[in-house]
């Protein structure tokens, strides 16, 4: 992922970076079933994870969502509503009130407004739920610090 660098000093004081405030847009798409056996499954899957079918009522509901900061080991840390730019990996952890082997889930990612950008979308992440699996995170990071502003 590469985010436009609009570094612009004009030789003042060191600009102050607030905290940024992330907006995250998730889709969860219901698994369907037709009635196919697929032939693009992974091999690393138990037996009984394929041969539970996909309900096509399943309405992939989720129980809770939240943001979180990187604990240092790529993972989920702290629940939270605003980051500071430093914080070069940020999380977005859903529970799902049900766990479906086959929910499609998109995490979607937008600047909103920061520095210049506004309305852009940054990247889509992509997933399907494994049987037994009802929490998911999907995270983002930037090799340098986030530009202040709303994402």
């Amino acid at each position: 992922m590469n985010l436009r660098n609009r570094s612009r000093d004009n030789g003042s004081t060191k600009r102050h970076f607030a905290w940024l405030a992330v907006g995250l847009l998730l889709f969860v798409v219901p698994a369907c079933s037709l009635g196919k056996k697929s032939t693009n499954v992974s091999t690393n899957r138990s037996a009984s994870e394929d041969s539970a079918p996909s309900d096509a009522t399943s309405t992939g509901a989720i129980k809770e969502l939240h943001m979180a900061k990187d604990d240092g080991n790529g993972n989920p840390g702290d629940e939270t509503s605003a980051f500071s730019p430093g914080d070069r990996t940020i999380h977005c952890v859903a529970k799902l009130a049900e766990a479906k082997a086959g929910t499609k889930m998109k995490f979607s990612w937008f600047i909103v407004d920061a520095d210049g950008a506004k309305n852009e979308k940054i990247k889509d992440i992509d997933y399907t739920t494994r049987a037994l699996e009802n929490i998911v995170h999907g995270h983002l990071t930037l090799p340098q610090n986030w530009p202040s502003g709303k994402y």
